[in-house]
């Protein structure tokens, strides 16, 4: 950016001019002209999934990994997850036993699929012995697939995505580029290339697609298309073990054909179970045009490419081939063709029914018809009908009973059946077969059993030994077993109004499976930052509005509030981002420095003391018995009546003989020598070693006499102890004042003693060491040590890292003497500046050649390292990752790496991969540098063990705890590795999660808990089986701050976190009201919406729902305050917003307001039978006061003078209020049937606030769904303009922009999209670019030209992205997750970054950034959620961003071959009514991000194909994107031309894997 400056000077009529030329470096990575217009910061937008979609599709059971597994195969969304059954033992399979905390189900394979599930069965050929899977997806493509072990086996040896394994590749997976999955396709297709005329006259079928597969595996029927019914043959002889085919002429298919029906509305289908001599009968429940429903079947003929009718005669034919051995087959009789006529009203399931064994087996089997208000089984040929009736439900789902042996008795056959209130019931079908094999074997009777109550059944799985699989779309699956004899319903009670049916229940749930959909609403509600300004916000009162009126627009981290689920499994859901602290105990404490936790013997698994340093003092808290401690509290007190017998532990203050309590204590730990169990402390003039049995000292040595170091040769100047580090082997390392470096080792001949080994003087003072061992050098020994409960190994350190004072640097010294090195010799001086990158991911290894005057003077660039950790990091430390494949066959194997962790002074970590060389055992080097900022505060590392982060125990039942790594600060973070175990295809990752404080009341079953984040200046691991009830997972915390030390314990390390509160309701929308610390839901009860409406009655033959507004408490979710609503009315909108109180003598244009409070707006409308369109509504204004928590309520004092929800006022309105949207000057938007109207609020009489219209709104929509400004909940005025603009989104015509003009008073339309959308959800992401979700599952992007010359240009919002995304969007709000980076940038990448290259120098030359190759900046921030589930997030991409990640989709998608061959670009492509368009605009996040767990050798592969393609850079930040189609811009300026490839390209313009896994990690 340059600044021309010219001055003149007027002397003698001669102009004299000077010109100064100044030339400003950028300080950030946005580039000024997104500075100014941030139009420029969304030239792409880059979308990908946070939380995967939870609602099953459906399941089935097979046997897909192995030919003896049980494997369940379950259909979500876009994903295809492979979980297997693990079959109980015998001693863990009582009905008593809840305490096995084995999982039963555990997931071992996620795939992602191009598509939308609809339709899922499982296929096994003659020569093989595992089964495929046929699925077909929503747009009417096809797949089969097999599992390949030979693909899992090269993606779990072959894994290269490090450098650290590059070398290990297999050769041999050179083969295996792009085979990122480990299955291999069959068959894949589209059912709309056999017939143009099925698509020319037909359309897809309402009720379907449907699916069914002839029992003898012959053919596979689909509905897809009205008027037609698609064949499948199944080519039986193909053995899937050879080479794949293309095509369906020849392979496991033959030539599939659709089959003209006069049926037309298709409600189920099945097929019949006959004889091999039959052809394969096709039975379809069909529905007339007066209503009535039949069932029908006809014969499909294979051969003849057609179906056989039921009242067709079917010719005798010739066998083609005059030497096949395989009879013709026939249709069976006219007379024994099923057929019925008008059967239960409602039927929507056909179950077909095995013949009889004991008659001829010629005939046709029968059918269960699954009704409304019967069960019904019909058999033509046997000429019978069964009926039970059964109580009035819709059956959604069903299974057959059947046990993994196959043993089945065949009298009795028994299936599973769910209803939509969630009831599993048990229908048996008797036959007339005596034991002995005697009978006719007709059908007798049906018997129909409720056993309990699940989550309500999209799919159900039997497993056998009485566990089932319960998929749920409207709530979270299960996994229950069937007991025998029943039990009472938890939380059930006494009810006299409930059926003995309803209080007990046969049914038991073992494992709950997360699933968020349908989010029909969600809000953010932001994290609280901790405990003071807690205090702070609650201290708010309804006229101090503060910060509350800006906590959107300050992009704090915030929790996602979601209103998911339908009926008695509607839930509200909280989503955060980090890890959870279980605070278990809490005390104000202050000025503590330090903490250590110390065992009292060495071989014990718990804690007994917490050493607590101060700056003049150290205390030492001891565990004891809750017992002992309060017998010895009453004898002191005198009172020793009281015969309760506390239980548990508790923390009380001890003393150890052998420390030093009037010193401050650098160090502590427990050390194991021989057969010494000692107890170590070192103090500013001392070390000390202290028997552990005893508690006495054994030996000590002083920084002045040198007492304990018989080989002592001290200079005789004394000085004191600034650092100390030791480890569990007697390793001792301390730093004295004046940079000099002491190593002691613990002697243990005789008694033990301290031995000093070496010395050493540095030029600077030392600012902190660490000598923790690596355990991935001798396994045997790490192994042992690692696991809880079994033999501790204290193992040595080869080296010790220290950090110096002004010296950005970090050296690496030896611990072992030899010929190369000496005792603290250096091996390695690690140059911390991003400019140490020598480029090739290595540093320098000898002694560093900068000028030490240089490294401090970029002090002010660098802070000093504060905190160092070499840590081993265990990828069994991350817990199950539902997107990684794993092979249960294989034993989980950890990847171990070892890392180095400097924490710096301000808020920074970086990190290293510390690679060993073979050569000489102190030979190391350090690569792949990392750095993140984790906030502004000086970090401090803690490593801990965390053993509940790996939940599968029957997978790695001696896995032992994974090893994290916690970093202090005013964001403690917990790192981690994830990814790498034995049978993954993931590359090791490290990540890095927030911690957030959870208080739990434990008086409440279901775990409320409120979340805040906490600052944390010293943190230790605690470990106590008698302060914990939960001792197992070994992930016990304490904690302190300024104030507070706390303890608690670490829940399991994932991204996100759920925690649901059933409401028993459907929840329709949702507000976090942040003034009053209250949800606002809205919810329908009554009959079908869950118990507790408040008004359901029938009125005029009409079911009234009782729709409510209920509050509850942000902390305890207990219900404060209900808002039952009025016989018909129905919420429409829920928002909570901050109103300016005008005057009311004011005129509507004044901006002079009494006062700016914070309101909760409710609109809701009239729904009548009679009324096609509401024609009234209300807008309802409630107040909620939080309560002063400064005020100290009385005995007698009422709840509601401190806390209360206060009906304010109200306004009608001629229709339903679809949305509310807060607008500038305290105003709100709202949107009633048509019309846009601005609504403020006014001092009416008496006192009391009046809603009232301003001024005339905007007229011109169809119905006007949803309405957003960017005012958001703040009561300024418009920044950078004048005007005041928001968009509307029609129920047909897309997004018009509407402007207020405040001197008109008026709303006028400004620019709309011409294009027909479905709008379900808008989000305006800057003044000029707006978001949009449509009825098909598409998101698209507009954007206004405001600055166009024409005014056609002016009026029209063009289309600048479109991008299908697979499920229907819900809602669109703006913010994150995450917390925000604490950078003065606003734009820059998210934290979890790779500082190597984010850092900016301030120096002119700026080195580093010239080896920069890819910069990511990101603009808006926005969230999804979606009817399946899924939460995600669309970042907005300036120009450069958004080239390269649209050269990287192009390279990926030509490259890795997707499951199922259904192509990326195919799937993505905005698909609509009778629309198609390639996707633009937008770049696949999900895609990308698989980059990270690639093989080596497709990532170069991909990295190659992006250097040729040369699109992957630009310079002019976007300006030169002009061809929207499939992202191929043509670009105006760029680095590496496409048009001109004989010009030379400098290899500094290439990229490297290196850069792109940067780039990728960044983002």
């Amino acid at each position: 950016q340059s600044i021309i400056w010219l001055g003149t000077n007027d002397t003698e009529y001669h102009t004299k001019a000077k010109v100064i030329i100044l030339t400003i470096m950028a300080p950030t990575a946005t580039a000024p002209s997104s500075q100014e217009d941030p139009n420029l910061s969304e030239v792409g937008h880059y979308v990908v999934t946070a939380h995967p979609s939870g609602a099953v599709m459906t399941a089935v059971k097979c046997s897909f990994l192995s030919p003896d597994s049980v494997d369940v195969a379950i259909a979500k969304s876009t994903r295809l997850e492979i979980r297997q059954f693990i079959q109980p033992t015998a001693d863990n399979d009582d009905d008593d036993d809840d305490n096995d905390s084995t999982e039963q189900l555990p997931l071992l394979l996620t795939l992602p699929i191009n598509g939308r599930i609809t339709t899922l069965t499982s296929i096994k050929f003659k020569h093989s012995k595992k089964d495929c899977l046929f699925f077909t997806t929503e747009r009417g493509d096809y797949a089969l697939i097999s599992y390949d072990e030979t693909l899992a086996r090269m993606n779990m040896t072959g894994t290269a995505g490090t450098k650290a394994n590059a070398a290990s590749t297999n050769p041999r997976s050179s083969a295996f580029i792009g085979e990122h999955y480990p299955v291999k396709t069959h068959a894949s297709g589209a059912f709309t290339s056999y017939s143009t005329s099925v698509m020319a006259g037909g359309r897809q079928a309402e009720c379907g697609p449907l699916m069914a597969v002839d029992p003898l595996q012959r053919c596979v029927a689909l509905h897809v298309y009205d008027g037609y019914v698609t064949i499948i043959p199944i080519n039986k002889d193909y053995d899937i073990n050879t080479n794949v085919t293309k095509g369906l002429t020849t392979g496991p298919f033959k030539d599939a054909y659709h089959a003209r029906i006069e049926e037309r509305t298709l409600l189920s289908m099945a097929f019949l179970e006959t004889s091999i001599d039959y052809l394969p009968q096709l039975s379809l429940m069909h529905q007339d045009a007066r209503g009535f429903q039949h069932v029908i079947t006809h014969g499909v003929d294979v051969k003849a490419k057609g179906l056989v009718f039921l009242g067709s005669i079917q010719k005798e034919k010739e066998p083609s081939d005059s030497s096949s051995k395989m009879p013709a087959m026939k249709m069976p009789p006219k007379h024994d063709r099923l057929k019925i006529s008008r059967i239960d009203g409602g039927s929507a399931t056909l179950i077909p029914i095995p013949p009889p064994p004991s008659r001829n087996s010629s005939k046709l089997g029968g059918v269960v018809i699954l009704g409304q208000r019967q069960v019904t089984y019909h058999s033509t040929a046997e000429g019978i009908t069964r009926v039970v009736p059964i109580a009035p439900s819709i059956l959604l789902s069903y299974c057959p009973v059947m046990e993994n042996d196959g043993n089945a008795t065949p009298n009795v056959l028994r299936f599973l059946v769910g209803d939509e209130k969630g009831k599993i019931h048990l229908l048996t079908v008797l036959r007339n077969i005596t034991p002995e094999g005697n009978g006719d074997g007709r059908v007798t009777t049906l018997h129909f059993d409720t056993l309990g109550s699940a989550s309500a059944s999209s799919a159900l799985v039997y497993l056998g030994r009485g566990r089932v699989f319960v998929g749920s779309q409207f709530g979270d699956s299960q996994l229950v077993k069937i007991l025998e004899t029943p039990v009472p319903v938890s939380g059930g009670g006494n009810d006299e109004k409930k059926s003995a049916l309803d209080q007990n229940t046969y049914l038991r749930i073992l494992e709950e499976y997360t699933n968020l959909g349908p989010i029909v609403d969600f809000d953010l509600r932001p994290c609280i930052n901790s405990a003071s300004s807690d205090s702070a916000s609650r201290g708010k009162v309804h006229g101090e509005v503060g910060e509350l009126g800006k906590a959107r627009d300050q992009h704090r981290q915030s929790l996602v509030v979601t209103a998911s689920g339908v009926a008695k499994d509607g839930t509200v859901r909280l989503v955060r981002n980090g890890v959870g602290m279980r605070e278990h105990a809490a005390v104000e404490m202050t000025g503590i420095k330090g903490m250590w936790g110390l065992r009292r013997k060495f071989s014990h698994d718990d804690d007994a003391f917490l050493v607590q340093s101060f700056v003049t003092e150290t205390r030492i808290l001891g565990v004891q018995n809750a017992k002992d401690a309060d017998v010895d509290a009453m004898e002191q007190e005198g009172d020793t009546d009281d015969d309760s017998e506390p239980e548990g532990g508790v923390l009380a203050e001890v003393r150890i003989p052998g420390f030093k309590s009037m010193k401050p204590t650098l160090f502590a730990g427990n050390v194991m020598v021989g057969s010494f169990d000692l107890l170590l402390q070192v103090v500013d003039d001392a070390i000390r070693l202290v028997d552990s049995e005893t508690l006495e000292m054994v030996t000590e040595w002083t920084a002045f006499s040198g007492d304990g170091d018989d080989d002592s040769d001290d200079d005789g100047v004394p000085s004191m102890i600034t650092v100390a580090s030791a480890n569990e082997s007697g390793q001792i390392v301390v730093a004295l004042r004046g940079g000099t470096l002491l190593y002691f080792e613990v002697n243990c001949d005789g008694s033990p003693k301290l031995q000093r080994l070496g010395v050493v003087c540095l030029d600077r003072e030392i600012s902190c060491i660490n000598l923790n061992p690596f355990n991935s050098l001798t396994p045997s020994a790490s192994e042992s040590g690692m696991d809880i409960g079994g033999d501790r190994v204290a193992k040595k350190s080869a080296m010790v890292a220290i950090g110096l004072w002004d010296d950005f640097s970090v050296c690496l010294l030896s611990l072992r003497g030899n010929l190369i090195n000496p005792i603290l010799g250096q091996i390695l001086r690690i140059n911390l500046a991003p400019g140490g990158d020598d480029g090739n991911g290595g540093f320098s290894e000898t002694e560093t050649e900068h000028n030490p005057d240089d490294l401090a003077g970029s002090a002010s660039q660098h802070m000093m390292a504060r905190s160092l950790c070499l840590v081993t990091l265990d990828s069994l430390a991350s817990s199950n990752n539902a997107f990684v494949n794993k092979k249960l066959s294989t034993p989980a194997m950890s990847n171990k790496v070892d890392m180095l962790l400097v924490g710096l002074g301000d808020g920074k970590l970086i990190s290293f991969v510390v690679n060993h060389s073979e050569s000489t055992s102190d030979g190391c080097s350090v690569h792949s540098r990392k750095e993140v900022n984790l906030g502004t505060q000086g970090i401090h590392l803690v490593p801990f063990r965390h053993a509940a982060s790996q939940q599968s125990g029957a997978l790695c039942p001696n896995s032992g705890a994974g090893m994290c790594v916690l970093a202090t600060g005013d964001r403690p973070t917990v790192v981690y590795l994830t990814g790498g175990n034995g049978g993954s295809t993931s590359n090791p990752k490290l990540s890095y999660s927030t911690i957030s404080l959870t208080a739990e009341d434990d008086d409440e079953e279901d775990g409320n808990a409120s979340h805040r984040n906490i600052f944390v200046n010293v943190a230790a691991p605690f470990r106590s089986s008698l302060l914990f009830s939960s001792t197992t997972n070994n992930s016990s915390l304490c904690v302190a701050d300024d104030n507070t030390m706390r303890l608690g314990m670490i829940d399991n390390i994932q991204k996100l976190h759920v925690t649901s509160y059933k409401l028993g309701m459907t929840p329709t929308k949702i507000a976090y009201h942040e003034a009053g610390r209250v949800y606002c839901v809205g919810c329908i009860g009554g009959v079908d919406g869950g118990a507790g409406g408040g008004s359901n009655s029938h009125i005029g033959g009409e079911t009234n729902m009782g729709n409510c507004v209920r509050f509850f408490d942000d902390s305890t979710f207990e219900e404060i305050n209900r808002i039952d609503l009025e016989p018909f009315e129905m919420i429409l909108s829920l928002e909570s917003v901050i109103l300016s109180l005008y005057s009311p003598d004011s005129p509507p244009a004044s901006s002079s307001t009494i006062e700016d409070k914070p309101f909760v707006l409710i609109g809701t409308a009239y729904a009548y039978p009679d009324e096609d369109e509401p024609t009234q509504g209300r807008v309802l204004v409630v107040e909620c006061n939080s309560g002063d928590v400064g005020h100290v309520k009385s005995d007698t004092e009422d709840d509601n003078l401190t806390r209360y929800i206060r009906h304010v006022t109200q306004m009608p309105t001629s229709g339903g209020v679809y949305s509310i949207s807060p607008f500038y000057n305290g105003s709100v938007l709202l949107t009633i049937n048509s019309k846009t109207h601005l609504c403020r609020l006014s001092m009416g009489k008496n006192e009391v606030g009046e809603l009232s219209f301003i001024g005339s709104g905007h007229h011109g929509h169809m119905l006007s769904l949803c309405v957003k400004s960017l005012a958001r909940n703040s009561v300024s005025e418009p920044n950078r303009q004048t005007n005041q603009l928001a968009i509307v989104g029609d129920l047909m015509r897309s997004i018009s922009l509407v402007e207020y003009l405040p001197k008109h008073e008026a709303i006028e339309e400004v620019a709309r999209d011409y294009n027909a959308n479905y709008m379900t959800s808008i989000e305006m992401l800057t003044d000029g670019i707006y978001l949009g979700s449509e009825n098909f599952n598409n998101l698209f992007v507009l954007r206004y030209n405001s600055d166009a010359t024409s005014e056609e240009a002016r009026v029209r919002l063009d289309t600048i992205g479109e991008y299908h995304l697979g499920e229907m969007t819900n809602k669109l709000m703006g913010g994150s997750l995450i917390m925000p980076n604490n950078s003065s940038n606003g734009t820059s990448a998210m934290s979890s970054s790779s500082s190597s290259r984010v850092i900016r120098s301030k120096s002119d030359k700026a080195p580093f950034e010239q080896n920069r190759k890819v910069s990511i900046i990101i603009g808006s921030q926005t969230l999804y959620g979606t009817v399946d589930g899924s939460i995600g997030s669309v970042l907005g991409l300036n120009g450069s961003t958004f080239a390269f990640l649209s050269s990287m989709q192009r390279a990926m998608t030509s490259i890795i071959k997707p499951v199922g061959g259904i192509g990326h670009q195919y799937f993505r492509a905005f698909h609509a009514d009778r629309c198609n368009r390639p996707s633009r605009g937008f770049v696949d996040g999900d895609l990308i991000e698989t980059f990270l767990d690639l093989n080596r050798q497709t990532m170069e592969k991909i990295v190659d194909k992006m250097n040729t393609d040369g699109r992957w850079k630009i310079r002019d930040a976007g300006l030169g994107l002009s061809d929207p189609v499939d992202n191929h811009q043509t670009f105006m300026d760029t680095d590496v031309g496409i048009e001109n490839d004989s010009q030379p390209v400098s290899n500094s313009s290439f990229l490297t894997v290196d850069d792109v896994l940067c780039a990728v990690e960044e983002i």
